[in-house]
Order: structure tokens, then C-alpha cells, then sequence
């Protein structure tokens, strides 16, 4: 097991679902940086609108495997 995922495992469990590494690296920060319950907040409070918008978009029902996922969007830039 690498740095990362220690550090994921420490923070959210050790039976935690283990996410793509770029999520896990975004997971990890957050807790690290104190914004993680402010944003998980928010897109709690967004969800079925950020929802309709990907599975309207890509005609996929999200799911934890969605392909959207998969998409690391700091190697987008």
C-alpha cells in the first residue's frame, strides 16, 4: 500500500470503498485541508440536480461505476 492510500484509509476507514487514486487524492486533501464536510455539504444539497445533469448529459443512471468517475480533471487542464 503507497502513501496515498494509507493516508486514505486512516481518514475514512479501513473498509472504506477504495475510489479511482485521482478521487482518493481530492478525498484525502480535503479532509487534510478542513473543506471536506463544508463541500460534501454542498453537494449533498445539490445532489439530484448534479445528478439529472450527468445522467442527462451521458444518458448513463450514475452509479458508483459511472464513467464520470473515471475522469481525472486536473490531467484536463
Amino acid at each position: 500500500m503507497d502513501e496515498l492510500e494509507q493516508k486514505y484509509f486512516e481518514l475514512f476507514g479501513s473498509n472504506s470503498p477504495k475510489p479511482p487514486r485521482h478521487i482518493m487524492k481530492t478525498l484525502v486533501e480535503m479532509k487534510e485541508n478542513g473543506t471536506f464536510e463544508d463541500k460534501m455539504k454542498k453537494v449533498e444539497e445539490n445532489y439530484e440536480s448534479i445528478k439529472k445533469k450527468i445522467e442527462d448529459h451521458t444518458g448513463e443512471k450514475l452509479t458508483k461505476d459511472h464513467s464520470i468517475f473515471d475522469i481525472d480533471f486536473e490531467k484536463e487542464k
